[in-house]
């Protein structure tokens, strides 16, 4: 290719990528560790041939966690995570995703160790920096014996949680309360210790597999690109097969709502009428 050929190319490269941004990019496909997330806080993580998984480390002196490089103002999040084996309930695992700002929106997924069956998954939301909103799950499987899926679903509509293909939560915009679709956030991950830890188990390795990410990539001021019903996250409503799925597992696995909790909240909070 010859020199002016070159440069003709370059201009155009550069005006598409510009395009791109300006309008918000879809991230599709297959998210390596190597090339998108890095290490947060804590014990160096451990990638295993730079694609497949990350080993996050806890033990007497630390946890760890990593965050992802890119922002995201709308999509399908998952991630693939094998618990560490632990009898000590203070050892956490969580997937998250999270915004900057001192009124944070966050989305959480909370793996909590414990001896033996059942196993807990603890959910949790912020909604501008207020959170408290827990509901927590019996797991009709056990999280340290192999890889399962947790996945955010995240929308101008709607917010939901699945574990594997399951809908376990969904929360959906109500023009009356506070709904998370004016801050662009982040993907993270961490191990850590919420109390008590058994030293002579230490130390705790979590492992997340590198996932399929379907999102709207943007800039932290620019949720509005990803609003946008060409991605088809943004056009996403629950099947009938998954409002099965959801009505069954909050019927047999339900372990806590913070919206029946009269003690812990004597008035219900404005936001609980927004569950489906």
């Amino acid at each position: 290719m010859r020199g002016y050929d070159q440069k003709i190319l370059l201009m155009v490269l550069v005006v598409v990528a510009v395009l791109a941004a300006a309008r918000g990019q879809e991230t599709t496909g297959f998210v390596t560790w190597a090339n998108n997330y890095y290490q947060t806080w804590g014990h160096q993580a451990l990638v295993i041939n730079k694609t497949s998984e990350l080993q996050l480390t806890l033990d007497n002196n630390s946890g760890s966690g990593f965050e992802s490089q890119l922002i995201y103002g709308s999509g399908y999040f998952n991630v693939r995570i094998k618990a560490p084996q632990t009898t000590s309930t203070g050892v956490i695992t969580s997937f998250y995703l999270i915004s900057r700002s001192s009124r944070h929106d966050e989305l959480c997924f909370q793996i909590l160790g414990k001896n033996g069956p059942p196993y807990l998954l603890n959910t949790n939301m912020y909604l501008y920096g207020e959170g408290g909103k827990d509901q927590r799950f019996r797991l009709w499987f056990d999280p340290t014996k192999d890889y399962h899926s947790y996945s955010f679903l995240w929308n101008p509509n709607q917010l939901v949680f699945y574990v594997d293909d399951t809908p376990i939560r969904v929360y959906s915009k109500n023009p009356d309360v506070y709904y998370p679709s004016v801050q662009t956030m982040f993907l993270m991950g961490s191990v850590q210790n919420g109390s008590i830890i058994d030293p002579k188990q230490m130390p705790y390795i979590a492992k997340f597999q590198a996932s399929k990410i379907e999102g709207c990539q943007t800039e932290f001021m620019g949720i509005e690109k990803c609003t946008d019903p060409k991605f088809w996250w943004n056009r996403k409503q629950l099947s009938s097969k998954e409002k099965e799925l959801y009505i069954n597992a909050k019927k047999m696995y339900l372990d806590y709502d913070y919206c029946s909790d009269r003690q812990r909240y004597p008035k219900v909070p404005q936001e609980c009428g927004s569950y489906s």
